[in-house]
């Protein structure tokens, strides 16, 4: 059994999500000797490295460390990765926007399946997953010699074991087919913005907000006094009161924090499949009969207008 992580560096910043996949990789190799490989993409890589050079579990770490792929443009990665991940029984990427992206044009490329959304390994071939927008847990079964895997990283425990022995670190020369067809043109990075994919609180708005100026005096607000991330619907989205790399749900992030706040968000069933993994859930909502309070721990009926500027002048 050989194992590939694929992960990312972005803004001179490993993605967090690595030490979570590492923790699902612990669940899938049978022995302590047991190791695995990581496949970082980045530039400027071999700058930010220094926190994971002595990981226990890491025999290899490969970088392919290019200009060109900076802004981490799939289409000018997934050839070149796809004769890559042909050396190894199992892939495993974060379920993250990156890798939804990522790993199905490689197993196009490969003409082989992809397992989805993985919440729980239960044997190198065995895997559990949410279907059907999150209301049926199933465990399905590879028979691909290949396993491509999409893993829940908030799911699994965060590994960060070390040892004194430092790992290869092997760079590979960067020499995907640029697409032509796809052009990078900006990126906007919210620095007040706690990332979706760990955070432990997650304060989200839902279009009832009605305004932009509504949503960051609110949600960003009480996020702020919350030392929170700050998630939204997509009608909230798609009004116009927050980007789009802060949807949660079904078309969004799957997200699992210890406290999910739920403000004027009704609940629909695309964004609940979003929201499954959260331990406590805290809804406020003037509609009583919103189904949101179906899904949460605790509901708080009332006008979020009133509410929410209590909280946030009563939060020390």
């Amino acid at each position: 059994m050989k194992i590939l992580i694929i992960s990312n560096v972005l803004n001179n910043t490993i993605n967090s999500s690595l030490y979570n996949l590492l923790g699902a990789t612990k669940e899938l190799i049978s022995t302590t000797d047991s190791t695995c490989d990581i496949l970082l993409l980045g530039y400027n890589i071999l700058d930010v490295i220094k926190e994971i050079k002595h990981l226990k579990i890491i025999n290899n770490l490969l970088i392919i460390d290019n200009l060109k792929i900076r802004d981490l443009v799939v289409e000018n990665i997934a050839k070149q990765l796809s004769d890559i991940v042909k050396e190894y029984s199992h892939v495993l990427i974060n379920s993250d926007s990156f890798g939804k992206n990522l790993l199905p044009r490689i197993a196009g490329i490969l003409d082989i399946g992809q397992i989805s959304d993985v919440v729980k390994i239960i044997s190198p071939n065995i895997f559990r997953r949410y279907t059907y927008a999150g209301n049926i847990l199933t465990e399905v079964e590879s028979l691909h010699d290949i396993n491509l895997l999409t893993i829940r990283s908030n799911n699994f425990n965060s590994y960060k074991e070390y040892s004194d022995k430092e790992i290869n670190i092997k760079q590979i020369g960067y020499n995907n087919d640029e697409c032509h067809n796809v052009k990078f043109i900006d990126m906007k990075v919210h620095n007040d913005t706690i990332s979706l994919n760990n955070a432990k609180v997650i304060v989200s708005g839902g279009v009832s907000l009605e305004s932009k100026l509504n949503f960051d005096t609110l949600i960003r607000g009480l996020a702020k006094k919350l030392n929170a991330a700050v998630g939204a619907t997509r009608t909230a989205v798609e009004a116009g009161y927050i980007s789009n790399d802060c949807q949660i749900g079904q078309t969004g992030t799957i997200v699992s924090p210890y406290l999910y706040i739920a403000i004027g968000i009704s609940g629909a069933v695309q964004h609940i499949a979003g929201i499954k993994d959260s331990k406590i859930v805290i809804a406020i909502n003037k509609d009583s009969n919103a189904p949101i309070f179906e899904h949460a721990n605790y509901g708080l009926i009332g006008d979020l207008f009133e509410i929410i500027p209590y909280l946030i002048n009563e939060i020390k």
